[in-house]
């Protein structure tokens, strides 16, 4: 190569070249008429001066070279910048043709040109973008070299090779599977399998509906491909592949490959549907292998509120089971186009107490796909025992029951329908209060009718009763639940009157529990 002399600014100095590849050595040439004076060198900013008229750069950057000339007292200044660069592999576009031909291309855009060497004797430079083509003598592996070049630099660069294996005859691999789906609204993805491929032949992907359209030219790296963004009309389609030989432009096709399209068409809400369970409130949605579910929750008496998104069923953790909770669900697809939306709450009850024992139930019917009316009912009690009634209207009222439990109960509600789902609600923790029956007055004057003070309803036989002047002195004391006070004291008939009680009893459970209130003493 021919190299121009690169000069400095004032012209004094030059080099063969200000950019190459490091390590980069330059070789200072002196131009000024100064006669025999020192002439020195600085090569980078805080190296040490020097008179050496050669120095070599490791590492790659831009480098300012000072010389400095003292005549007459007074310094004489020139510079010149050169830049040192790394050394990469040139970029080209190698295309195999029939036989044992080949294409290169040069798409590189680091070097100013670049050289292919396809023997030592047989080479060609390339600026970006003109293609050679070459032809070799056998079938065997050939290796071919490359080195980038900048301008006026000598071959400092380093060469990298290619093995190349020609390819007898031009084969396009067969498609082994191959289906296209809607990805967003009214956009396709093509999901691809080949049974071979090489990387250093041109293949060209083609879709076959109404008419045949390109879909891809160029070059794969693996047997199994994505193409984004292909043009689709939500019909069948074929799809063939390509080799293509850019040296005699002929090509060899596969078989077609034939198929239906999976698009985004169908709901994904047929089967939708929320219940409670043991670790939150399961929402059932359909299986889909696009798009997201976005997901807001509200508690009743709120507002909606973000949750993670999904991409098919899942459970919701949830705070407590006693609360309601109610859900929006929205379809999108990978654009954030929303395709589809829908609401959904399992059964939900809520319990006020209106007196002892005695609850108004609220009952909102769950909200989901199904287009039949289940069987609703209620459930009240504890683990150990439960009433069940079917739900007529959704505002009932229901007496709690002693025999499922006391103090805590849970009224909860179930939703059945004829497919085998059952969804269950909330539960609502309701409180039995154990009431014993005290009669509000007793007549002790030995006609046999209502001569003590009785009580009804203990659960157990562990019981204590107290009685107590209005003025809270004792009276009365037993640990025998019968046959109950019979209104004297110390053997003589009580005054006539309003006293005290206090029963302190034992449930069945283990619990101790008390009662207290009044009741009248009448002689008649």
């Amino acid at each position: 190569m021919n190299h121009a002399q690169v000069l400095s600014s004032k012209g004094r100095f030059s080099v063969e070249f200000d950019r190459g590849c490091n390590p980069m050595t330059v070789n200072i040439t002196e131009l000024d008429s100064f006669g025999d004076i020192t002439r020195q060198y600085y090569y980078f900013d805080g190296a040490s001066i020097t008179n050496s008229q050669t120095f070599t750069y490791q590492d790659p950057g831009v480098y300012q070279i000072i010389q400095i000339v003292g005549q007459d007292g007074v310094d004489k200044r020139d510079t010149l910048f050169v830049e040192a660069l790394e050394s990469r592999k040139p970029e080209v576009e190698i295309q195999k043709c029939n036989g044992q031909q080949i294409s290169v291309t040069s798409i590189d855009n680091y070097y100013d040109s670049l050289r292919v060497y396809f023997t030592a004797t047989d080479s060609v430079t390339l600026q970006q973008n003109e293609t050679a083509e070459y032809t070799f003598g056998s079938s065997n592996v050939t290796t071919i070299s490359l080195k980038g070049f900048f301008n006026h630099a000598d071959e400092i660069c380093s060469s990298y090779t290619e093995d190349i294996v020609p390819i007898p005859t031009l084969d396009a691999p067969e498609i082994l599977d191959a289906s296209i789906k809607e990805t967003c609204k009214d956009v396709f993805t093509l999901y691809l399998e080949l049974s071979s491929i090489d990387t250093l032949t041109n293949y060209r992907v083609n879709i076959i509906q109404t008419a045949t359209s390109t879909i891809f030219d160029g070059y794969l790296d693996q047997t199994t491909q994505i193409f984004y963004d292909i043009p689709f009309e939500k019909a069948s389609f074929c799809l063939n592949v390509e080799a293509y030989d850019p040296c005699n432009d002929t090509s060899e096709s596969s078989s077609d490959f034939c198929s239906e399209s999976t698009d985004l068409s169908l709901s994904p809400f047929e089967e939708l549907y929320s219940t409670y369970d043991s670790s939150g409130i399961y929402i059932n949605l359909d299986d889909v292998n696009v798009g997201t579910f976005k997901i807001y929750r509200r508690i009743q008496g709120g507002t909606f509120e973000e949750r993670p998104d999904q991409t098919g069923s899942f459970t919701d953790r949830i705070g407590s089971n006693g609360r309601q909770y109610f859900y929006k669900i929205d379809y999108t697809d990978s654009c954030n186009q929303i395709l589809y939306s829908a609401e959904t709450n399992p059964p939900l009850v809520d319990a006020k107490g209106i007196e002892t024992n005695e609850y108004n139930v609220s009952f909102i019917p769950p909200t989901n796909s199904f287009t039949e009316a289940p069987q609703n009912a209620y459930q009240s009690g504890n683990s150990f025992s439960q009433t069940s009634e079917v739900i007529a209207t959704e505002e009932f009222t229901i007496r709690l029951n002693a025999q499922d439990g006391s103090p805590r109960q849970f009224i909860t509600a179930t939703s059945t329908y004829s497919n085998g789902v059952t969804l269950r609600s909330n539960a609502v923790t309701v409180r039995h209060e154990l009431v014993i029956y005290v009669p509000n007055a007793f007549t002790p004057n030995g006609d046999g009718l209502n001569d003590t003070l009785e009580l009804f309803g203990l659960p157990t036989e562990i019981a204590t009763t107290n009685i107590y002047t209005r003025w809270g002195q004792l009276i009365y004391t037993s640990d025998q639940p019968s046959p109950g006070w019979d209104g004297t004291i110390n053997g003589s008939l009580a005054n006539e009157g309003t006293y005290l009680y206090e029963i302190i009893f034992e449930t069945a459970d283990g619990d101790i529990r008390s009662q207290k209130g009044t009741f009248a003493l009448i002689k008649k």
